[in-house]
Formats: structure tokens, sequence, C-alpha cells
């Protein structure tokens, strides 16, 4: 395999998916002013912290979709040497992650969601390239059994989950053939 493979994201996904962090960021506001309204001290509390993790969580994904819908960039390449992945925000940006430090790649659909989850073989060693935010997100993630680095199908275009494993798993393959 000498090419190159370019996955871009899907507009409309895009487009359904921003109304859908617009709504929720709008739904977690609601809780701060329901929170400012109520008599209880521990209530105020709890939705106060709820609402603005939902505004910054949901906030910050709907902002990164909707630069993903203008910026027509790959969130995903895939080449001999290993692969780009620019597809969440707790991406490692463009920063080539090797197949020589993936241990594996697996399809591992959650509630429905297609999702492919790649396993590092240094996990510690990766997660000291993250900020610290986008560490927190990984370790969520490898709490749930996901790897390093999920990759939402629901981004992808004209690709499911398992053939976008079985794509990644034949350049890693290829590559360990070159390598010996």
């Amino acid at each position: 395999m000498d090419n190159r493979i370019e996955i871009f994201s899907g507009k409309f996904n895009n487009i359904k998916i921003s109304l859908m962090g617009i709504f929720m960021t709008i739904m977690s506001a609601v809780i701060i002013l329901i929170g400012f309204c109520s008599g209880s001290i521990l209530y105020k509390i709890f939705t106060l912290i709820f609402g603005a993790f939902g505004v910054l969580f949901f906030g910050a994904a709907t902002l990164l979709c909707i630069k993903i819908f203008f910026v027509r960039k790959p969130i995903l390449i895939i080449d001999n040497e290993g692969f780009y992945d620019n597809s969440s925000i707790a991406s490692l940006k463009n920063s080539l992650i090797s197949w020589d430090s993936v241990s594996k790649i697996k399809n591992m659909p959650m509630m429905g969601q297609g999702m492919v989850s790649i396993f590092m073989k240094d996990q510690e060693a990766y997660l000291d390239k993250l900020p610290i935010f986008k560490r927190l997100i990984t370790k969520m993630n490898l709490a749930l059994g996901y790897g390093e680095i999920t990759i939402n199908m629901n981004q992808i275009q004209n690709m499911n989950g398992e053939e976008l494993t079985q794509t990644m798993n034949e350049y890693r393959k290829n590559n360990r053939k070159y390598k010996s």
C-alpha cells in the first residue's frame, strides 16, 4: 500500500451535531439560570457546577464542529508511516502517530454510535504529549475501556467503523512487513 488516504467529515453530520451542541449549550445555560433562581444553597451549587460544565463541554464541542464544517481539512490521514488524527477535541493535532506505537485497533461501538478505538503500546508516553485538558478527556475514555485515541464515526463520511478498523489494520500490517 503506497497510497495515502485522506478522510473528511460529512457536512450533514457536522450540521446535525452542531445544532445538537447549540441546543445542549443553551440547556446548560438554562440550568445555570435555574440555579440562580432556586432557594436551596446546595441546589444552587449543584446546578451551577453542572450547568457550567455543560456550557464548557458542549460549547467547545460545538465550536469544534462549526470549525470543521467551514475549514475543509481531512480529519484523518492514513499512510504507510502512521496516521494523523484531527477527528476530536482530544486529538493530538497534526502529529504523526506511527504504526510502531500502536498495539491494537478495534471497532468499539458505544450506544449505537460507531467508534474506532486505538490502543497505544506506551500509554504514559502518549498521555505525556497531551495538554492537561486533552489528557483528562483521554483518561475518561480509558476508564470506559476505550483506547487512548477514539475516533467517532459520526465525523467520518462514506465509511463505517468496521471498514476504518480494517483499513487501519491493513496499513499497520503492511508497515510491519516493510520493516522486516
